[in-house]
């Protein structure tokens, strides 16, 4: 390889890895299918979406997905693994793994949240986090931040959520230190029946232009759900699926860039009877 195809392909993943850090509302396949329009759900993967959705959940549960961004040769992928906890009188525990990158650069985010009902229709939440950065040839670094959230739901078919990510601005840690994405995540989603549900969201993240996502979830039939989306700023239309067996789900889920391409993912989750 030459010198000027190396450029290329350096700057090539530069490009991949900064839409594919660390705290961003993405986990799980179903909110990838609808867009990461996921500050309002309440499934197992809340706590890294939004640690309030978290408070609002009444069954514990573990779940583990993954994604490969635009299938770039090598692997640059991301993996996701979360588990809740709800008490008695003490709200919702849980804690969230996510792994960003390749053997050139990655991400790890480890998190420990807790979310709290003040009443029937608000909750709070907060995930304590640590994350590593990993470049090779240049080096390692860690930091601590948060995430902090609220969920609101005025009636039974809409719900409003928001969520800030690093609000402190910690930098990675690095010996020539960057600073870690700070992010305000603030959406809605709307049941509009017992089988469709649409959502929308808009997430700031300092110093970038204003991103817009959204997404639509259809129960055609008792086992099976459809699911779109699109998200701008870079544009990517969204799709995919959900099965329902019992306390499982099984979830896929593809996003669609017109320039790099496809990126696939594939989830579970299990719900504690």
């Amino acid at each position: 390889m030459n010198k000027f195809s190396g450029l290329i392909t350096a700057l090539f993943s530069l490009t991949i890895t900064a839409h594919a850090q660390t705290g961003y509302v993405d986990a799980g396949s179903r909110a990838q299918a609808m867009g990461n329009a996921a500050v309002t759900f309440t499934d197992v993967f809340s706590i890294q979406n939004n640690p309030a959705a978290m408070g609002m959940s009444e069954q514990a549960g573990i779940g583990l997905s993954t994604q490969s961004y635009f299938m770039v040769e090598g692997g640059l992928n991301a993996v996701y693994g979360t588990g809740i906890l709800p008490t008695k009188k003490s709200g919702v525990l849980g804690m969230s793994l996510h792994y960003t990158g390749d053997a050139t650069f990655n991400q790890t985010k480890i998190g420990i949240g807790y979310g709290r009902k003040l009443a029937d229709v608000i909750s709070v939440g907060l995930q304590l986090d640590y994350v590593g950065t990993q470049i090779s040839e240049i080096g390692s670094g860690q930091a601590f931040t948060f995430d902090i959230g609220v969920v609101y739901k005025p009636t039974k078919y809409v719900t409003i959520g928001a969520k800030a990510f690093n609000p402190i601005r910690a930098d990675n840690g690095m010996e020539n230190p960057e600073p870690l994405p700070a992010l305000i995540n603030a959406g809605l989603s709307w049941k509009l029946s017992e089988k469709v549900i649409i959502c929308a969201e808009g997430e700031q993240e300092m110093d970038h232009a204003l991103r817009l996502k959204s997404g639509i979830e259809y129960h055609i039939i008792d086992a099976l759900f459809l699911r779109g989306g699109y998200i701008s700023n870079p544009s990517m239309f969204c799709t995919g699926l959900g099965v329902q067996l019992k306390t499982f789900q099984l979830d896929a889920s593809v996003q669609f860039h017109q320039q790099l391409g496809a990126s696939p993912g594939v989830g579970l989750r299990y719900t504690f009877e």
